[in-house]
């Protein structure tokens, strides 16, 4: 088994390898001793290597999820070893003493996590893709929990406020790559061809050319391409989702450098924390997907006074009508996460819960079209967003035929496909609770047969059904003519089986066995149409996301007597009465008020000199205006 692990472990090179062993994931030598700091879990070990004790560690394989995001958040990387086939397929292969097979089945890396419970509702989980092509630095991002994509060029100088924008969990480079960050992950350099990611784009969208999502430098190829393969090789082989990229351009966005938005604390405080920042100050959506994109449009604004407007009326419209509002966030605030639901199911560590949400979110989206479309007085930006919040009838219907109300996480156990889908399923569910029944009138049966009143029937993994007595009366059940066949002594009680329950037995087991075939089945043919309509499902949950970022931001204007801007084409600033949204919210959680004041730049005054006292709130004034424009 040892050297099994050992050369797992060399595959698994720098990350801590989770060696699955039965019901746990185990670590040794290294790796346990740093686990278990982390993890603060006991240190113990197993067997010698070389003569010398070996330290091992390890977590139960059904609660792995929340040791991984200890480790996750502690900076380690995690390889997940796990068994390919079964000790009973084992044996058949090799014989009694045959090891069980095991592979790296994928790599926990902070970038390229999807379960939920790995993530933070609220804030994107960005990984990014940097390299270096004749001079020009490329920039491939992704969010894999929602598969969005974006491919940037920038100079090598702007690269520092590239990356603070992004804020990337995870960052990986080509090997060599002078101007790396720190804490980048240093990559095979072959793997940053922008020929190899320009091919990689096309076959993954199953397209001639990319002309049709935009125009794309080398540089951004490059970069396309080191993300993919990473991707690649993070998921074994199995992409996750990845949505058509968007190139982005420094003209549509403001320009910021790394001091810049340090100073202005826009996703994060001094403190590095969300708390105190001006995302927290202003965020009123009622949903994970609406709080990180609205994160994204204050890291990003934008600068086409157009899309602006377009965005600011949409605002208007629903702080004007605040019944209309109020449903709206209602209806919003139950959504499930779609887009990091449809990412699950893509990447193939979707749950039927997953389905599940994708039903009801996407039924929840076609009723808010049909709501908000019944109005005439519609701004612009909704026009565009509408569309996009129906086109799943046929999807959703047949979800809705398919799945229980509330399908269970774990799919193993089966229990989520609707009765009444399957005639064949229902039929060997009928057969396998038959045979459950019979076994509890067997119970009363062999109660009355022997006068045992505590004989039980009970059920394991290890045994299956059989009987169970206490001690003083096995003698009863042991005798040649009792029915009974001796099958397990116990401290305080002894088990037997019986010819009828084996019977009934095996047909619950075959019964059962054949419907969790047969839900497994409709499970991948669920799955396989989200992953047809992908593109159409994340188009949904961007217009659901938008539209809560709007009707948050009108209920923050309503809340904090906010007024919409007017946009000038001339060189004139003109604030009056403005205040920092970030001071008067700590103001107001003191119960003090913060003093308004204004700022007027013009053709006549370019220029103040601002002088005072320590403390006296000059950088107050400078960032509140820099915040308010």
């Amino acid at each position: 088994m040892m050297a099994q692990y050992l050369a797992l472990k060399a595959e698994a090179g720098d990350c801590l390898l989770f060696y699955r062993m039965g019901d746990f994931f185990e670590l040794f030598f290294d790796d346990a001793k740093a686990a278990a700091q982390i993890l603060d879990i006991a240190l113990t070990s197993r067997g010698e290597h070389h003569g010398v004790p070996i330290p091992m560690c390890g977590v139960p394989a059904h609660s792995a999820e929340g040791y991984l995001a200890r480790l996750i958040k502690a900076g380690c990387r995690v390889a997940i070893a796990d068994q390919t086939e079964t000790p009973e397929q084992a044996k058949k292969r090799g014989g009694s003493k045959a090891l069980v097979a095991r592979d790296i089945v994928r790599f926990v890396t902070a970038g390229t996590l999807t379960e939920e419970a790995l993530l933070e509702p609220r804030r994107a989980n960005v990984l990014a893709a940097v390299c270096e092509l004749r001079g020009a630095i490329g920039i491939a991002a992704s969010d894999i929990s929602t598969g969005r994509m974006e491919l940037e060029e920038c100079a090598p100088e702007r690269l520092g406020a590239a990356l603070a924008r992004l804020g990337a969990s995870e960052t990986v480079v080509p090997e060599g790559l002078e101007s790396a960050p720190a804490d980048a992950i240093a990559r095979p350099a072959r793997d940053f061809s922008s020929d190899a990611g320009e091919a990689r784009l096309k076959k993954l969208h199953e397209v001639a050319t990319l002309d049709g999502f935009g125009s794309f430098t080398r540089p951004m190829l490059a970069a396309a391409g080191g993300l993919i393969a990473y991707l690649d090789h993070v998921g074994r082989g199995s992409l996750p989702l990845l949505l058509p990229p968007l190139a982005r351009t420094g003209e549509a966005h403001l320009a910021m450098d790394e001091a810049t938005r340090a100073s202005l604390e826009i996703l994060v405080s001094s403190q590095g924390t969300r708390r105190g920042s001006l995302v927290e100050a202003v965020d009123r959506c009622v949903t994970g997907a609406g709080a990180r994109q609205l994160a994204e449009d204050l890291s990003a604004p934008l600068t086409d006074s157009a899309a602006i407007e377009q965005r600011l009326a949409l605002v208007q419209w629903l702080h004007d009508d605040p019944l209309l509002r109020a449903n709206l966030r209602a209806v919003m605030r139950a959504l499930p996460d779609l887009g990091r639901a449809l990412g699950r199911v893509v990447a193939g560590r979707g749950s039927p819960r997953d389905l599940g949400q994708l039903r009801d979110g996407l039924g929840e989206a076609r009723r808010i079209h049909d709501h908000l479309a019944a109005r005439t007085d519609r701004p612009v930006l909704l026009d565009a967003l509408l569309p996009s919040l129906t086109g799943h009838g046929a999807l959703t219907d047949l979800y809705s035929r398919a799945l229980v109300p509330s399908p269970p996480t774990e799919r193993g156990q089966g229990g989520f496909i609707a009765e009444g889908y399957d005639a064949a399923l229902d039929e060997l569910r009928r057969i396998s609770g038959d045979a459950r029944r019979a076994i509890a009138a067997l119970e009363a049966s062999y109660r009355a047969d022997t006068g045992i009143a505590a004989l039980k029937i009970r059920h394991n993994g290890v045994l299956g059904y059989f009987v169970e007595v206490p001690a003083k009366h096995a003698d009863a059940l042991m005798a040649p003519d009792s029915g009974f066949t001796h099958r397990q002594t116990m401290a305080g009680a002894v088990r037997f089986n019986a010819l009828a329950l084996h019977e009934e037995a095996s047909r619950i087991a075959q019964a059962g066995g054949h419907a969790l075939a047969a839900e497994e089945a409709h499970f991948e043919d669920l799955t396989a149409l989200a992953i047809k309509a992908r593109h159409a499902i994340a188009a949904t949950a961007t217009g659901l996301a938008r539209l809560d970022v709007a009707a948050g931001q009108a209920e923050r204007a309503a809340e904090g007597g906010w007024c919409r801007p007017e946009i000038d084409a001339g060189r004139v600033l003109e604030i009056a009465g403005g205040r920092h949204p970030v001071v008067e919210a700590a103001l107001a959680a003191r119960g003090e008020r913060f003093v308004a004041n204004d700022c007027r730049l013009g053709a006549e005054d370019r220029l103040w000199l601002i002088g005072g006292p320590n403390m006296g709130g000059k950088s107050t004034f400078l960032r509140q205006n820099a915040l308010i424009v």
